[in-house]
């Protein structure tokens, strides 16, 4: 969970929008009222509120449009009373966000007044199973079907926006509707070339998913299997494990490469948010929690990854390709969840993002760091076989790592309850570094023969 100083801070980030929704207000000028620098608040508010200050203030706008019109104002005077240039700008906005036009989500919905978010209230949303059997309603589905939780993080906490439905369905919910809208693009492209992913069930009404009080409601199928366990994924056979990650992440790939011209994604630049932001933080805090890395990482990094760096291919890539995002059905890859937060960045990310997620698990694996290098291979063995890595993406691996590594100790440093977490993934890089000829020396092998 984040601090409360922060999220009152963003609340008043969030009410300042709101009340300015009718003016030209700028990021720079919403993040100095917030007291953030703005790269800070922006990652900050994209990471809590689940989408860019932008995508936000544009939803809010078309929210308070679409309430206006229903009320009876004129359409044009709306488009320019909320800042859009042309009724066609409203237009093609409102239908890239809600994926209807405004008289078709009018004759759908009955729009109430919008409020700002409450982020105090957000964090205490939760759903009943007579709240959630009324919302399946709009669904043709069969009756009475069982509703159970659904655990994340690797079956460690309960969602509180997600639940199964019998043994076919996953019923979700959330606010970042753009990034929902993402996740059905990608799957349904999935979907087309073969491999399983959630994939909305139409409404009574044909739609994708409903809209109440700014909230997305969605039924999806549920695909067969099961995310591998820790004890599983460090057993005897771990690199062939590993090689099944690699090639399913690979396959991937080929599909999201195909449509990294017709998905709207945002496009992430790793150097620039390391450089800029999460390395001088780790260096800073790793210093002052007496476990500091020696100049010889940082200057390595600054030296050599950037070149690297401009070198490796880019597309759409999963960008949450945990181990618990991928689903096996007994010992193969059965399909990929989760395509929410999924952006253009270098494609390596993915495997490499694969392997980090396994080794914070090392910890509670007899000699588990010791049998993590045979893991990572595994999964870049397996993804090479899939796209052909290039000698550049393979001398980018360490440095990604370490790129994911250092995102995340910022990142987690920013969340007062996480610290924990900031510690382990602190230790994560400062064993990498320390044991880099074993991590990666066996991977670099494979390229030479």
């Amino acid at each position: 969970m984040i601090t409360i100083t922060t999220v009152e801070l963003l609340q008043k980030s969030i009410d300042y929008i709101e009340e300015n929704l009718k003016t030209d207000i700028t990021i720079t000028e919403i993040a100095q009222h917030a007291g953030f620098s703005v790269y800070h608040f922006c990652r900050l508010f994209s990471n809590y509120i689940g989408m860019p200050v932008a995508a936000y203030m544009t939803k809010r706008r078309l929210y308070h449009g679409i309430y206006d019109i229903q009320a009876g104002k004129k359409t044009i005077d709306v488009a320019l009373e909320y800042g859009f240039n042309t009724y066609p700008g409203f237009y093609k906005a409102f239908k890239r966000e809600f994926g209807c036009s405004p008289t078709r989500y009018l004759d759908l919905n009955t729009v109430s007044k919008p409020v700002p978010i409450d982020l105090s209230k957000e964090a205490k949303f939760m759903l009943n199973k007579r709240q959630i059997t009324q919302l399946l309603s709009k669904w043709d589905v069969e009756k009475e079907l069982e509703i159970n939780d659904v655990f994340t993080a690797g079956g460690a906490i309960k969602s509180n926006n997600a639940w199964s439905i019998g043994d076919k369905y996953i019923f979700k919910t959330g606010k970042n509707i753009s990034g929902l809208k993402t996740h059905i693009a990608i799957s349904r492209a999935l979907e087309k070339a073969g491999m399983k992913s959630p994939t909305p069930i139409k409404t009574k009404t044909g739609e994708d998913f409903i809209i109440q009080d700014d909230r997305y409601y969605i039924l999806t199928n549920r695909i067969e299997g099961q995310f591998l366990s820790p004890d599983e994924r460090y057993s005897h056979n771990r690199e062939s494990i590993g090689e099944k990650y690699g090639e399913a992440i690979g396959s991937l790939h080929k599909i999201l490469k195909k449509q990294d011209k017709s998905i709207e994604v945002n496009d992430n630049n790793l150097l620039k948010t390391v450089l800029d932001w999460a390395l001088p933080k780790t260096r800073v805090t790793m210093e002052q929690w007496a476990c500091p890395l020696p100049d010889e990482f940082y200057e390595n990094y600054i030296n050599n990854f950037p070149k690297i760096y401009d070198n490796s291919p880019r597309h759409i890539i999963h960008r949450d390709a945990n181990p618990s995002n991928i689903i096996f059905n007994e010992v193969e890859v059965s399909g990929f969840l989760e395509f929410e937060i999924s952006e253009r960045n270098v494609r390596i990310f993915d495997p490499c993002y694969c392997a980090t997620g396994i080794l914070s698990e090392a910890g509670e694996i007899e000699a588990g760091y010791e049998k993590w290098p045979d893991i990572l291979r595994g999964i870049i063995r397996g993804y090479d076989k899939a796209v052909n890595l290039s000698n550049w993406e393979k001398e980018a691996i360490p440095y990604v790592i370490y790129s994911i590594q250092m995102i995340f100790i910022a990142w987690l440093l920013d969340n007062e309850s996480y610290k924990g977490l900031a510690i382990r993934n602190r230790e994560m890089l400062l064993w990498i570094w320390e044991n880099r000829d074993k991590c990666f020396e066996r991977i670099f092998k494979d390229q030479k023969s």
